[in-house]
């Protein structure tokens, strides 16, 4: 069962830091540096944090 849930974690995770990269290309998109370099990197925070439960739920499929 956790491994389900790992599984569903790591995917909303990833389809999260999606919104963040989108974010970065709106401020981008203002000529916002600053921010679009502070939210790109909570989105690569976001998505190392799903690349790693999805490597719990791989290691829980036993």
């Amino acid at each position: 069962m956790r491994h389900y849930f790992f599984e569903v974690l790591a995917v909303a995770l990833i389809g999260g830091s999606m919104f963040f990269f989108r974010e970065s290309i709106a401020y981008l998109a203002k000529r916002d540096y600053v921010g679009a370099i502070l939210v790109m990197s909570i989105g690569l925070a976001v998505i190392s944090v799903g690349k790693e439960m999805a490597r719990l739920a791989l290691v829980q499929r036993d």
